[in-house]
């Protein structure tokens, strides 16, 4: 009897044991996404984007004139210009007569601010439907699209905050995104590519409008 109750303790306890190790080779159980956090990131990404979009009006509007594609075009010739402010801050401002091509009425008080005008030498000049004056020219439409570049790659790197974010998304050296769960897998290398070609693209346009704006004062 004792040996019995010694051999059925000895099993029990090997069993234990055994059972104990198969519950360390359990892997714990995975906790799950964190909707707080997701509902934190996907209200980010919304903020990020309704942002973008009402910084893009600026220069795409103005895109719209230096390119030719909106506006009045008419001559502009500057009576006098003068420069507002001091230091970095400084601009200069010209004012002078508009006529339009139409043959719509003149406007003899119209100043422009920051054109390569000259006192006395007309210049092709667009108004606006606010009343306001743009100089056209490949420089300045290269600037605004460089500036609306440079908004979208903005806006592509501040998204992928909460692409990376979640606690699933891994990024570490040797993990391809797209081994990651979905839809991280799918979006990471998404955002991640428009933040390059927007960065590619607003360095592009923004280096050819320098180029442009030096051929313009050498050859004008």
């Amino acid at each position: 009897m004792g040996r019995h109750a010694a051999g059925a303790e000895s099993a029990e306890g090997t069993e234990g044991t055994e059972g104990d190790r198969d519950a360390e080779r359990v892997p714990a159980q995975d906790p799950g996404p964190s909707w707080t956090l997701t509902a934190v990131g996907a209200l980010f990404a919304v903020g990020v984007l309704v942002l973008a979009g009402w910084l893009l009006r600026f220069p795409a509007d103005e895109f719209r004139y230096t390119a030719g594609m909106a506006g009045t075009p008419g001559t502009f010739t500057a009576a006098h210009c003068h420069t507002v402010g001091s230091g970095k801050s400084s601009h200069r401002e010209c004012q002078g007569r508009f006529v339009p091509h139409d043959g719509s009425p003149a406007d003899p008080t119209a100043h422009i601010s920051n054109a390569r005008v000259d006192v006395g030498k007309p210049a092709e000049l667009r108004r606006t439907d606010g009343g306001g004056y743009v100089q056209p020219g490949a420089s300045n439409a290269a600037m605004d699209l460089a500036a609306i570049f440079g908004i979208l790659c903005g806006a592509a790197f501040l998204l992928l905050f909460p692409v990376v974010g979640p606690r699933k998304v891994q990024v570490e050296k040797g993990i391809g995104p797209r081994a990651n769960p979905q839809p991280w897998g799918t979006l990471i290398p998404l955002v991640f590519g428009l933040f390059l070609t927007f960065l590619i693209a607003a360095g592009l346009t923004f280096t050819g409008s320098i180029v442009l704006v030096v051929a313009e004062a050498i050859f004008s």
